[in-house]
């Protein structure tokens, strides 16, 4: 160490170098160039946010005479059509709609709404009331507004013309033209506005560059000769070393900076202790060449042996590596160059530095990723609405080209762009700024524009197309709804008006009823009375009271007339006996009878039917058979009607069985025989009146189908019920159950 100080005391004292003088001039000729080159990027930058402006102002002025033309349009059209139905003369027609010339056109060029036939002339369509598509040749001067100031307005076809904004340069101005789609025509209007190349601003604003970037330039020039000054005034290379080391150490002084050394003549590096420190050394000491690179990691070894080799030929050089062992992870600037005999720089400790950039680095990741995984259109702008970050799905959607889509692109112009792919837009409902757009590629979005706390913006967007298909379908089925409603209002009024015709109807059949029943029992005496006469004079003459009638022949005649006459007699009385109970005239007279007394006496009263048939009628009464509360005529009346019926199906030599028994609180009558039965589809319908069994048609039996109606409506009169059993061709088994005590109720019938 001794040695090494003592050599740099003897090259201190060299005589000055002119070599040594160009360093600082240089460093500073640098540096000077720097900040001129960084005012004339912060001027370019200036001018291209004037361009972005002017193109934003454009876009803005473009969309709004697009719906100025569009309402010409419309008016025009409505004008077109309004005249061609109300069958105008072609004078009148040009006259009212403002028209030069109306040809009749064909159904494909009357598709398109408008579309421009040539600088000064524009096509509009409609249709007469034959269905029929006329063309009317409108002036483009009738489309357009008035132009203002330093604009001007034109039209072209949206197919051939470059949709968007731009700015170009045209001698000393520039020229700013955007041009916007007309709704769903083939027309886009454009407008442009001249602007000169550089304004009374663009002077103002490079005198003040100017005056920017003098100052600085007199400061290194003041600089440069000062240092010229105290170099010549110092008269030997020393002091310039001494000024450079100074330097250096005022670089350590503070911060994570530490000062190095390294003397070609001993190959040694001198560490100061603080960077001795940064490298995990204990104190400072001088190494060799190899053994500074130990404290260098591993893969970094290279580059930094490659920057010491060039910097040993009088370069200058900065370069950044990791340490080694326990001073991994950390990351170190080493910067320096020629100083005396050898090296001389410092070294920064960067690892927060390059920390903070890889956590920078990703958090942009993250919000990239994020932005990406979100399913629907995304960006960010910052507080100037400058473009910051999209997504695919952004890019995709609006189909925004690389030139616009990029970091800086203002929001008017990306939005300019993307109003392209735009067919319909409208307010969100309920929503202040919400839109809802409709997408050429029938996409349907809800695009939102949000603040961020910070002054910028965020743009997001929501794809709602299923939503839009469910509401599409719902409006299908509620119109379907409305029709069914209407239809069922429909059926309604007719069902309504087939219950009137009912009711009507019914009220008749009721009157028409009730006649028959007043009719019925108004007939009861006189149909009676005559029947009677025949009756009993046709027995006066079977018994021969007043002597023999002679022949023989006369007695069977007179038998047949009681025979009929009473027949006669039996269904008039039936008859008359349902218009009493359809009438709600019949009523029975209950008291406490036995039962089995009332069953016995129809029993005996039909007993000679059954034995002129030869058929075995038998009566069986069990003991517990208790008295009941009942009509006893009633009771005999539906005895009668059973076995009567039992007689009738039953062939000779057959047996009809009579039953009373007690089931719980009833009392059951049965009536059993042997005879033809009852088909299984005609038992439903045979308590009902004048409904006979298929069976009796092949037998020819005399009868009006009341038997069995009557004998169910006596039993309901009681509170009991009648029951029927048959199998066909094995006989048939009819009864009725009575209660005991029947329930405290009107005894006549419904």
């Amino acid at each position: 160490m001794s040695k090494t100080r003592n050599q740099k005391t003897t090259q201190s004292e060299e005589p000055h170098s002119p070599k040594a003088t160009r360093i600082p001039t240089r460093v500073l000729f640098m540096l000077f160039t720097a900040f001129a080159g960084t005012l004339g990027i912060k001027a370019w930058q200036e001018r291209l946010g004037q361009n972005d402006d002017l193109m934003a102002l454009q876009a803005r002025e473009a969309l709004a005479i697009s719906g100025y033309v569009r309402s010409e349009l419309v008016r025009s059209q409505t004008r077109l059509e309004m005249a061609l139905k109300a069958k105008m003369q072609t004078s009148s027609i040009l006259e009212t709609a403002g028209l030069t010339q109306i040809t009749e056109s064909n159904q494909a060029t009357a598709s398109v709404n408008g579309q421009l036939l040539d600088a000064e002339f524009a096509s509009i369509y409609a249709q007469d009331n034959s269905g029929k598509w006329w063309e009317g040749k409108l002036p483009v001067s009738k489309l357009t507004p008035t132009p203002e100031g330093e604009r001007t307005f034109s039209l072209a076809k949206s197919s051939s013309s470059q949709l968007g904004a731009n700015v170009e340069r045209i001698g000393m101005m520039r020229r700013a033209t955007a041009c916007a789609p007309v709704g769903d025509t083939q027309i886009a209007t454009c407008v442009s506005r001249d602007v000169e190349l550089i304004s009374a601003e663009d002077y103002n604003r490079i005198l003040i560059y100017l005056l920017l970037l003098a100052a600085p330039a007199l400061a290194v020039i003041g600089l440069v000769g000062t240092i010229k000054k105290n170099l010549q005034s110092l008269g030997n290379e020393s002091n310039a070393r001494q000024e450079i080391e100074t330097h250096w150490r005022e670089l350590e002084i503070g911060g994570q900076n530490g000062f190095w050394t390294w003397s070609r003549e001993t190959g040694l590096f001198n560490l100061r202790d603080k960077t001795a420190q940064m490298l995990g050394l204990i104190s400072a000491s001088d190494f060799s060449f190899q053994e500074f690179l130990e404290l260098v990691h591993p893969a970094d070894k290279p580059k930094v042996q490659k920057a010491l080799d060039q910097a040993s030929h009088d370069q200058s050089f900065q370069i950044t590596f990791r340490g080694n062992g326990d001073f991994g992870s950390r990351y170190f600037e080493m910067q320096g160059g020629p100083f005396q005999d050898g090296l001389s720089g410092i070294l920064t400790d960067t690892t927060d530095t390059v920390r903070a950039e890889a956590r920078s680095r990703m958090s942009d990741h993250l919000t990239r990723s994020v932005a990406n995984a979100y399913p629907g259109p995304f960006a960010a702008w910052d507080q100037r609405h400058r473009l910051l970050i999209w997504n695919k799905t952004f890019a995709n959607l609006f189909q925004l080209p690389e030139h616009v889509l990029k970091a800086g692109t203002s929001y008017d112009v990306v939005m300019a762009e993307a109003a392209k792919q735009i067919r319909i837009e409208r307010p969100v409902p309920g929503s202040n700024n919400g839109r809802e757009i409709l997408l050429l590629t029938d996409i349907w979005l809800n695009f939102y524009d949000r603040p961020t706390a910070g002054g910028g913006l965020v743009t997001v967007g929501l794809d709602i197309s299923s939503l839009k298909h469910q509401e599409e379908t719902l409006l299908g089925k509620e119109k379907k709804l409305r029709r069914l409603v209407l239809e069922l209002d429909r059926m309604q009024g007719q069902s309504e008006e087939h219950a009137r015709k009912y009711a009507e109807q019914k009220n008749k059949a009721e009157k028409a009823s009730q006649a028959k029943s007043v009719f019925l029992a108004n007939m009861s005496h006189e149909l009676r009375t005559p029947l009677n006469a025949i009756n009993g004079f046709s027995e006066m003459l079977i018994k021969e009271i007043y002597g023999p009638l002679g022949d023989e022949r006369y007695i069977g005649y007179a038998e047949d007339i009681l025979s009929s006459g009473q027949h006669l007699l039996d269904m008039i009385n039936d008859i008359l006996d349902m218009a009493k109970i359809e009438a709600g005239k019949m009523s029975i007279s209950t008291r406490e009878i036995d039962p089995v007394d009332a069953v016995d006496a129809a029993v005996r009263m039909i007993r000679r039917r059954a034995a002129d048939k030869d058929i075995e009628l038998t009566l069986t009464s069990k003991e517990n058979v208790p008295d009941i509360e009942g009509d006893h005529r009633a009771i005999k009346q539906m005895v009668l009607n059973l076995v009567s019926n039992a007689i009738k199906f039953t062939d000779p030599g057959g047996y009809i069985k009579v039953t009373i028994s007690k089931e719980d609180t009833f009392v059951r009558v049965s009536v059993a025989d042997n005879g033809i039965g009852i088909p299984k589809q005609d038992l439903p319908r045979l308590a009902q009146p004048f409904e006979q069994s298929s069976a009796d048609e092949n037998r020819n039996s005399k009868g009006s189908g009341l038997g069995l109606s009557l004998t169910k409506s006596f039993a309901e009169m009681h509170g009991g019920r009648l029951e029927i059993e048959s199998d066909y061709g094995q006989g048939t088994t009819v009864s009725f159950v009575l209660p005991i005590d029947p329930p405290k109720k009107s005894t006549q019938a419904a």
